[in-house]
This record gives C-alpha cells, structure tokens and sequence, in this order.
C-alpha cells in the first residue's frame, strides 16, 4: 500500500507541524523541528520517477521529474543551505501547502485503489490545486528571493574564475534565472498534467 504509507507519512508531517505551531505559538523554528522528516519525503520521492520511467505509473516521466527535482531543490538548495531563510514565512507558506497536497493526493490514490474514493476526496484532488498551486509556487519563489541576499554576500555553490577547470557558475545569477523560469515552466506542467 505504497499510496496509503505516503498519505499517513505526509499526515503525521502535517500533524507535527501543526503541534508545533500550537505549542511554540510561532512558526520560527518550524522547518528545523520537521526537516528531517521532510529532507526524507522529498528526497524519497525520486522513486516516483523511476515508477514513471519504468511504467508502474502512467504519468509523464518529465512532469514528475521536474516537480520532483524543484520540491528537492527547495528542500536541499535553499532551505537546507541557507538557513538564514528557514523561518522565513514563504518557507512554511510552501511546507503548508505541499503538506495539504500531498495528503489530498495520496488519500485519494489510497481510497481509488480501496474502490471506495468519497466525493469530497475526488473533490479536492481535483479543486485544491486551484489554490494550492499558485500558493506553492509563490511560497517557493518568495523563499528563493528571500536567499539571494546571502547567496551573493556568501558566493555558496559558485566557482570563480580563474580555477583549474576554466569555468565559472554563480549561484546567486542561476537563482534569479530559475525565479524567472519558475512560473512559465510551472505553466506548462499544469496544462501537461491536466
């Protein structure tokens, strides 16, 4: 019951996060307290392109990768590594609603297999992305801007020039041009998946 031990994972995530907030009365401090949990779901969820890529799953194997490969980059890249942005209210805005997504997918994936799928079930899979989507992916962007202050002050992941292999990547440029790519790349998913 590969659907329903995703679904209870994503809600016992859902569940922590939501102690968290009564008993802190904050957000800050929320990522760390649920990282390694989260690090784990997303980093996991490369097998949903391998179930793609081998046909255990009838979806696009480009779609699932690179909705896939942006959850890990936020989790990895941005939120991992700059942990100036970790209590950043974008950062809980995107865990929120990957949160609500993933517990609305894999329920109704769980229930479908059950031959037993409830209407409201059917109804948020199909109707949460309305708001959820725009709401993640504003969360994402948001939290990739909110870095670039300390990726240009720091350098991180960038390679200057000279050095032994002749080539130069900064980061804090890569960043601005996935922000600008982000939301027509997104686009296309969208209309791609429905």
């Amino acid at each position: 019951m590969y659907p329903f031990s995703f679904f209870y994972r994503w809600l016992v995530l859902g569940i922590a996060m939501v102690r968290f907030y009564i008993q802190k009365g904050t957000h800050r401090g929320l990522f760390r307290s649920v990282q390694k949990t989260l690090k784990f779901f997303q980093t996991f969820a490369l097998l949903e392109v391998i179930h793609c890529a081998v046909g255990i799953v009838r979806t696009s194997v480009l779609v699932t990768g690179v909705q896939v490969s942006s959850r890990i980059f936020m989790v990895w890249f941005i939120a991992h590594s700059i942990k100036q942005i970790q209590n950043e209210e974008s950062v809980i805005l995107f865990l929120v609603v990957w949160t609500v997504t993933e517990i609305t997918r894999y329920s109704f994936y769980t229930f479908n297999l059950l031959n037993h799928l409830p209407y409201f079930i059917k109804w948020a899979r199909y109707n949460f992305f309305i708001i959820l989507y725009p709401a993640g992916v504003a969360g994402e962007l948001l939290t990739i801007y909110a870095a670039l202050p300390y990726v240009k002050k720091t350098g991180m992941f960038s390679l200057r020039l000279p050095n032994k292999y002749n080539v130069s990547f900064d980061y804090y440029y890569f960043l601005i041009i996935v922000m600008f790519s982000y939301v027509p790349c997104k686009y296309c998913l969208t209309v791609e998946t429905f």
